[in-house]
């Protein structure tokens, strides 16, 4: 790709790391793509899909790349990083595709040496599924990607990333970390916890009512079939903001419950109706 990116390294190929691979791929934006992982086998899997076209189980390797991708559970960011630092060439651009930030780009850009460039990103998109096996080339077609400069980040290389994300069809906007924090802890993050809570509390009654969900209870829950290691770090690296907003959460549920107790049919029904209409402007 002219004024692109020639060779992308892919740190952990998942559904997202998976799926970034296939619509570059896909759209022609890249010359060479190379998956870094642990395991040999799994890498040689996602070889033979055509999802990335080397593997390798070396960062040294992984950083001869013009961009790196970091798309690992966020609690291991930290490590590779360190570990990538004494490879990566002068030029070299690193983002990640992780679900919090103000953390993330606070410790990689200490981290990382003069000359290499890194701008956290985050593809709204993705799936209670896991593994390279659910990637798909069109995730980010209409998907939302946030993107957090900060006062270091390189307009040029800015620039670059965000057209890379525009090439495989994302709508890309802009925002500060610490917003972008604030703004995922109420819309992903408590779900995400709510949705945990919620099948756990049938666990402690009974584990085997779980046979009579409806559509409901699926719809509802969908998402916590997430994965445990994922999902543990984005409760702690954003714990600050997703606490201030469970505090919230419990008010309402307070209030949904003294309604019930008081038998207040009238205010219940407008608790509801107000629900109703705010997501009634989603589709």
């Amino acid at each position: 790709m002219e004024d692109g990116f020639k060779t992308v390294s892919i740190i952990g190929v998942g559904l997202i790391g998976g799926s970034f691979a296939l619509a570059l791929k896909n759209k022609g934006l890249v010359d060479t793509i190379i998956g870094y992982g642990r395991n040999e086998q799994r890498l040689k899997r996602a070889e033979s899909l055509g999802i990335i076209n080397q593997f390798t189980t070396s960062l040294k390797d992984a950083a001869l790349a013009d961009i790196v991708v970091l798309a690992t559970p966020l609690g291991v960011f930290e490590k590779i990083v360190s570990e990538l630092a004494e490879f990566l060439k002068k030029g070299t651009v690193v983002i990640d595709v992780g679900s919090v930030k103000e953390l993330v780009v606070e410790r990689i850009e200490k981290i990382l040496p003069g000359g290499v460039h890194f701008v956290g990103t985050h593809p709204i998109a993705g799936s209670d599924k896991t593994g390279f096996e659910y990637a798909r080339a069109d995730l980010f077609e209409g998907a939302k990607v946030i993107i957090t400069p900060t006062e270091k980040t390189d307009k040029l290389i800015l620039e670059k990333v965000s057209k890379l994300w525009k090439e495989v069809g994302a709508d890309v906007e802009f925002m500060s970390a610490k917003k972008h924090d604030r703004v995922y802890a109420l819309m992903s993050h408590l779900p995400h916890l709510i949705s945990f809570c919620m099948v756990n509390t049938v666990a402690d009654i009974d584990k085997n009512l779980i046979t009579y969900a409806g559509s409901g209870f699926k719809s509802f829950t969908r998402i916590a079939k997430s994965s445990p290691e994922l999902w543990g770090d984005i409760f702690i690296m954003n714990s600050e903001n997703i606490l201030d907003y469970l505090s919230i959460f419990c008010d309402k549920i307070e209030e949904m419950k003294r309604l019930i107790k008081e038998e207040k049919l009238d205010e219940l029904k407008k608790c509801i109706e107000k629900a109703k209409n705010l997501r009634e402007r989603i589709s």
